[in-house]
């Protein structure tokens, strides 16, 4: 028979070493893990910031284009002049849209007038142009002669608007009916995207954004964009110092490349090479393995290590831009970037575990009654793990160095379950931790009431913002937001970049899950209208929010795949309560509802009735209405 000592020696040594070695399992995961995360959440940063500037850009020049295609001042009449009317206009659009190179518009006749910013341009690229030191701006009119000839005259003007030079170019062999973008947009007779090509007159790659004219006369207005500069935006984006961004689009020539300028460059002074860089030159290293795995596949994501045995996570997305152009997005990120010293931060906690653990066996034979008291109020914190209770600011402490060890590291397992809580909706916490929820990839149907938030001109707010500032402001946003959702119970299900989904009645059930997600967004509104008060005092620009509530079937339940996943929601009813938060720009409202939201909960708040519409991707219409408060 064993002494009690002896017993309580072998059964708490027992205890501390497995509790030990789970502890630094858990450690190691939670490393391994938090470096994915890290990564990943910094690629998913990256990937949207990147697509939503490239898409924003275009889309910006796009709505100009098809303005000024109806403009009388440019389709009117395909007899251009240095001083026409088109000109001015041109150059207010330059400076509307910075990110714009260049607009031209050509026309059936041969003739071309092109408005270029020059200030913007390389030393080499001015060179080409043959333009002075100080011009701002580059006017370029071909007039076809009765002969047919297409000679160029390229009028240099400072920022003040006066000519300072002019080159006439008799043979300059440039037909605009002959290029890609005119003759595409004449023949599908609709704005045209083109693909990434060599700019004629100053050798960069460009996208073509046009529209045919609706005039009098026939022709295509077209704007550029320069890839150049967006490359560097791009690159200045990488997910951590070794990480890498690439974007190549569907014929694989490449958009954005940390060596772009480079490859440009050979691509030009190659004879055997295409006028654009391709991906088809990577030939080597861990970012030719992700392309080659990547291929015929909309999403490829995973691990892989580079010839020195350093670790990656890699991303390959596709994505389109227009009707019947598309590109992938490939972002690499080293895990050392994010989580720096891990290696040697679990050797040493190794190391400290199996010294402390030695030392304990006479201190447990000593003290076996202290060791089971201390025992106690640790296996007393343990429970509270599943409460999700905030853990105590003091620690179990003990004269031994393991049961102090034991409390200290019970009380950083609370914290972290806890913080965790902070990152994932407490109900879904606690649905895990009590097994109610299952980590099997799947879902129910159900009835839920979901509301979508988004910050009017959001884009154009972060494009100017200091980024630290841009980050507080946001923070200090979703926090106001997420305690009015929370107040009424609602589940937190994700932050889309400014936006910010929420739905009721899952996972616990709610019977006025209706009524509790009209009130959290009357709250919600209010609240954000006190937080803008104190932004404008503060010198910052409001965050004018915008809702839509909708309620419906929906299946609930994780959804992604068995390494990561996701306890969110599915389904039309998911889409028309996003639709209707983005038709509040449309009706000049900021809170929109369906009328299955009115129907249920009419009679407990005021709505105004406005039009029935068929929301974009529907194909049933819809009555809505807007929130306007409770009733009295």
């Amino acid at each position: 028979m064993f002494t009690f000592r002896t017993s309580i020696t072998f059964v708490v040594m027992a205890f501390i070493v497995a509790l030990t070695a789970l502890l630094i399992a858990i450690q190691l995961r939670s490393l391994r893990f938090a470096t994915h995360e890290a990564a990943s959440a910094y690629m998913d940063a990256t990937s949207t910031k990147v697509l939503g500037r490239l898409r924003g850009e275009l889309s910006a020049i796009s709505s100009l284009v098809n303005v000024l295609a109806t403009s009388s001042s440019v389709a009117d009449s395909d007899e251009r002049s240095e001083t026409g009317r088109a000109i001015p206009l041109f150059k207010a659009a330059l400076q509307e849209l910075p990110q714009m190179d260049s607009i031209y518009a050509g026309f059936e006749n041969g003739a071309w007038l092109q408005v270029r910013r020059i200030s913007d341009l390389t030393e080499e690229q001015r060179e080409r142009l043959r333009a002075p030191s100080n011009a701002d701006i580059a006017i370029s009119l071909i007039r076809p002669t009765a002969g047919g000839q297409l000679p160029l005259r390229r009028i240099f003007q400072d920022k003040q608007g006066n000519e300072i030079d002019e080159i006439d170019l008799w043979k300059y062999g440039y037909d605009t009916r002959k290029r890609s973008w005119y003759w595409a947009t004449m023949q599908a007779d609709r704005p045209y995207v083109s693909e990434p090509y060599l700019s004629f007159s100053i050798g960069a790659p460009v996208i073509t954004v046009s529209a045919p004219l609706r005039g009098k006369v026939p022709g295509v207005i077209a704007a550029d964009l320069k890839l150049d500069t967006f490359s560097e935006f791009v690159q200045a984006q990488r997910a951590g110092q070794h990480g890498t961004v690439m974007i190549f689009d569907q014929a694989g020539s490449i958009i954005a490349h940390p060596q772009f300028s480079d490859l440009v460059t050979s691509a030009m002074t190659h004879p055997a090479r295409s006028s654009l860089p391709s991906i088809d030159e990577i030939n080597k290293g861990i970012v030719a393995s992700v392309i080659r795995g990547a291929y015929n596949k909309d999403n490829y994501e995973g691990n892989i290590e580079d010839e020195t045995g350093k670790g990656f996570l890699f991303r390959v997305t596709k994505f389109a831009l227009g009707e019947r152009y598309s590109g992938n997005i490939l972002l690499l990120a080293a895990q050392d970037d994010f989580v720096q010293n891990v290696r040697e931060l679990q050797f040493n906690g190794l190391v400290l575990a199996i010294l402390v653990g030695a030392g304990f066996i006479p201190v447990v034979w000593m003290f076996g009654s202290q060791m089971s008291r201390a025992i106690q109020r640790i296996t007393a914190q343990a429970r509270q793990l599943q409460t999700l209770a905030e853990p105590e600011l003091v620690p179990v402490t003990s004269y031994i160095r393991e049961i102090h060890a034991l409390g200290s590291n019970m009380n950083l397992a609370q914290r972290a379950i806890w913080s965790f809580a902070h990152f994932v909706p407490k109900e879904i916490v606690r649905g895990l931790i009590d097994n109610s929820i299952s980590t099997e990839l799947g879902g129910v149907k159900q009835d839920i009431t979901l509301v979508f938030t988004d910050v009017q001109g959001f884009t154009t707010i972060a494009e100017s913002a200091d980024p630290d500032v841009l980050m507080l402001q946001t923070s200090r946003y979703f926090s106001v937001m997420t305690e009015a959702f929370l107040a009424e119970g609602g589940t937190v299900d994700k932050f889309i970049g400014d936006a910010v989904m929420v739905f009721w009645n899952a996972p616990n059930p709610q019977p006025d899950h209706v009524a509790r997600a009209c009130r959290a967004v009357l709250a919600a509104r209010a609240a954000g209208e006190r937080l803008n008060a104190e932004f404008e005092a503060g010198g910052l620009r409001p965050f004018i929010t915008r809702f839509g509530i909708h309620v419906g079937e929906a299946v609930v339940g994780n959804v992604g795949s068995t390494e990561r996943m996701n306890y969110t929601a599915l389904g039309n009813t998911v889409n028309l309560a996003a639709r209707l938060e983005g038709l509040n720009k449309q009706t000049g409202t900021t809170v929109l509802v369906s009328e299955d939201v009115y129907r249920r909960v009419g009679d407990l708040f005021k709505f105004r009735a406005l039009d029935a519409v068929v929301a974009k991707g529907m194909t049933r219409e819809t009555r809505i209405f807007e929130l306007l408060g409770a009733s009295t």
